[in-house]
């Protein structure tokens, strides 16, 4: 096994009392969302049905968000994200939940593959409610002088369509720079120069399965993502996101994880501090491990398929044995693979 890092790339663990306010006030801004977005949809949809008068001034202010949501050209999104990111208020992000992270490739190194004409697929896990632990490694890697600047415009999410298109909550998810999930997109993506993506292999039906003893991604039934990669040449690497599945409390209904998996959507009830939508103070960890060295395969066969998938699991596992110990919630957790 490849040894451990012994020292964060990145440590936010000396953040101040102000800082770490300031960060949980800017990370609950997302997590509301995930509620404030469908409720304000349910509510303005009831009120246009029943409005007597669907043209008064007071429909005309509450539709107001709605329509500024629709006007909005998706392709600006990523590069406000950049620019807000950036501000000294999400800076504080990271200092809230005493943020580390260990890149066992840097930063620069995926610059230089990228460079090279090389892409990766950055395999995330597992997802959670929300995911906390990417929205410090965004907002990490710009404040960083050697962290990934305009070179992170070219390494966009792939997210479900529904979250791509849901007003309000497209917006503030758009920031990170989304892009359609499908299979057939991200192939021709991947067939770029710098068409590198981030992608959440297990989905959102993750956050189901995690638990005080263990912690499950949702991987055996995923082969695509393996078999894609082989297509295209793109390389794969794993990430583990240490906190993703801590910071909000789901309810974990078997109906309502079903639900999710069929739509892409978490559909449950969350909460976290204050039994409220906003993140508990957890410590986050993101642990990046080296790419794997597929082979380019134009035709892979089931048994390639199966057998790099097999590599992709091990190299994951071992992935998450390897930094576990680094935050204090997952020392004694194993990881299953289901």
């Amino acid at each position: 096994m490849v040894p451990a890092l012994t020292q964060p790339t990145r440590s936010y663990i000396d953040g101040t009392p102000t800082q770490r306010r300031l960060g949980f006030v800017a990370a609950s801004i997302f997590s509301a969302t995930y509620v404030i977005a469908p409720v304000y949809l349910l509510i303005t949809g009831v009120t246009l049905v029943r409005a007597k008068r669907p043209l008064s001034r007071d429909v005309w202010l509450l539709t107001l968000p709605l329509i500024a949501s629709a006007l909005i050209p998706a392709k600006i999104l990523p590069k406000f994200g950049r620019w807000l990111l950036q501000t000294k208020f999400m800076a504080c992000v990271p200092y809230y939940f005493e943020y580390e992270e260990y890149h066992e490739i840097t930063d620069q190194e995926v610059l230089k593959l990228h460079e090279e004409g090389k892409r990766v697929i950055g395999c995330m896990h597992p997802h959670g409610v929300f995911p906390f632990v990417s929205v410090c490694a965004v907002t990490s890697t710009l404040q960083a002088k050697d962290g990934f600047g305009d070179g992170i415009l070219d390494l966009p999410t792939a997210v479900a369509n529904v979250i791509r298109t849901m007003p309000i909550l497209k917006d503030v998810v758009g920031v990170f720079g989304c892009i359609d999930a499908s299979g057939s997109y991200l192939k021709s993506r991947l067939q770029r120069r710098k068409g590198s993506v981030v992608l959440y292999v297990g989905g959102m039906v993750e956050l189901f399965y995690a638990s005080p003893k263990k912690e499950t991604v949702f991987l055996k039934q995923r082969k695509g993502f393996v078999k894609l990669a082989l297509r295209t040449g793109a390389d794969l690497v794993p990430v583990y996101l240490f906190g993703n599945t801590t910071s909000l409390e789901a309810l974990k209904w078997p109906i309502l994880a079903k639900i999710s998996r069929k739509t892409g959507v978490s559909f449950t009830l969350f909460w976290g501090r204050w039994f409220l939508p906003l993140p508990k103070k957890v410590k986050l960890t993101y642990a990046r491990g080296r790419p794997l060295g597929l082979p380019h395969i134009e035709n892979p066969t089931d048994a390639d398929v199966e057998k790099y998938h097999a590599l992709y699991v091990q190299k994951l596992v071992e992935l998450f044995d390897r930094y576990k110990k680094f935050n204090p919630d997952y020392a004694d957790k194993q990881l299953a693979v289901e």
